[in-house]
């Protein structure tokens, strides 16, 4: 049995590889960072808000147009009849520009006065319910879509590049870590 008095450098694990993980790794993770981070200051610039009020101004005409298929229905449980009944009580106290308290207590009487049924609560519960998730729902999908399309827009590059240098950085200081920890 041979022992060897100098000790002999693992060439399987070079710092280069280190290095080269990590720099390729933060060229991912920048890529990754342009789609991910939040839409900066400058990005919502008068362009977006414009975009943003256009697509606001679309989900409120299919939420209208919601209403209008409900309101066109000739024969109307009393659900549907209370809940057009409550749209046109909005549309006045809006109009008249009351304050919301009674706008609420407004809402309360024409329920009250309907003395509806445990299944037509439900039924007007549901169409409150289908009708506002319609309008938020076409809203939250353009939105993102826009958000996504703005996001499309930044320089694919910079964030690549940008994380390269952060992986690279990191790789190294990974490499100066386990060098210094065998010698010690």
């Amino acid at each position: 049995m041979s022992i060897n008095a100098i000790e002999t450098q693992d060439t399987s694990r070079s710092p280069f590889g280190l290095i080269a993980r990590g720099s390729l790794g933060g060229a991912v993770a920048g890529y990754a960072a342009k789609h991910m981070l939040p839409l900066s200051e400058s990005e919502m610039d008068s362009e977006f808000k414009g975009a943003m009020a256009i697509i606001r101004e679309q989900s409120n005409k299919a939420k209208a147009s919601a209403i209008e298929t409900i309101r066109s229905i000739k024969d109307k449980s009393l659900a549907q009849d209370t809940f057009i009944k409550m749209v046109d009580a909005q549309k006045a106290a809006s109009a008249a520009v009351e304050p919301n308290r009674n706008n609420i207590k407004a809402m309360r009487k024409i329920i009250k006065d309907a003395n509806l049924k445990q299944g037509d609560m439900i039924e007007l519960k549901g169409i409150i319910a289908s009708v506002n998730e319609r309008a938020v729902d076409m809203f939250r999908r353009c939105a993102k879509g826009f958000k996504s399309a703005v996001k499309d827009k930044r320089v694919t590059p910079a964030y690549v590049a940008g994380g390269a240098v952060l992986g690279f950085f990191v790789g190294l200081g990974q490499s100066v870590f386990r060098a210094t920890s065998r010698n010690a």
